[in-house]
């Protein structure tokens, strides 16, 4: 039961980040909180997380390519922010720290479904954006949870799918790349992480590449949605432990 948990987790948190750019984290560990424990889990969701990110980004659409100035505020930030949340990491309750962001996921999520609209938000500029960033990061040394602050900020900005994926994937990846860094420096990655590791390269490539190719064929409104539902239940499961 461990590994099917662990494999299809990883197949299913793959094909989401494909399509949105992000996610890797809260879904894989909705399935994985129930059969490894977080000293063990976080450097194998940033591992994954990092792996998904390059299989996709290969399917990128060159059209596509967007500033680099659209990125940049939340990344510096949250590369400040890593090392903190890699030290909370060791310090922090594990189950204390799902249940603040499994509560911030389950109330967030019916709320930006009827599209409210915030003026301040929507014309905030590179210093706000900057403290999403840091934010980010804490959460991303945390155990590469990265990509769930930033995504409620661009969503709440309403950019279009387009920004939005692009300023998650990259910053994602860099943070996740940083993070991944850090747990090496700091010993938290050793040879018990090494069997899950190589399954991860062979389940998460052909569900990234399946998601990265949907995300083309998909509407501005039908890829909110998709990201609402998969935050909220990824809220819902990190905090099922903590009740059952």
């Amino acid at each position: 039961m461990t590994w099917l948990l662990f494999i299809l987790g990883a197949m299913v948190a793959g094909f989401v980040q494909g399509l949105t750019g992000f996610a890797f984290a809260l879904i894989a560990m909705s399935f994985w909180v129930w059969v490894l424990p977080p000293q063990l889990a976080a450097p194998l969701l940033v591992f994954a997380s990092i792996w998904s990110h390059v299989i996709s980004l290969s399917q990128e659409k060159k059209q596509l390519v967007l500033s680099r100035q659209l990125v940049l505020p939340y990344l510096i930030a949250g590369l400040i922010g890593v090392p903190l949340g890699t030290y909370l990491l060791q310090i922090i309750q594990a189950d204390t720290f799902k249940m603040i962001l499994g509560f911030f996921l389950v109330l967030w999520c019916p709320v930006m479904l009827f599209n409210p609209q915030f003026k301040t938000i929507q014309h905030s500029g590179k210093l706000t954006d900057s403290c999403i960033g840091f934010i980010g990061g804490i959460l991303g040394g945390l155990g590469g949870f990265c990509g769930a602050i930033p995504s409620a900020w661009v969503m709440l900005k309403q950019l279009p799918k387009t920004q939005q994926r692009y300023i998650l994937r990259h910053f994602n990846f860099a943070i996740q790349l940083f993070t991944l860094g850090t747990y090496v420096w700091q010993g938290l990655i050793n040879q018990s992480h090494l069997p899950y590791m190589a399954l991860l390269i062979v389940f998460v490539s052909i569900p990234a590449i399946l998601g990265a190719k949907l995300f083309y064929k998909i509407s501005e409104l039908l890829f909110k949605r998709v990201i609402l539902s998969l935050l909220l239940s990824a809220g819902c499961f990190l905090l099922a432990p903590q009740f059952i």
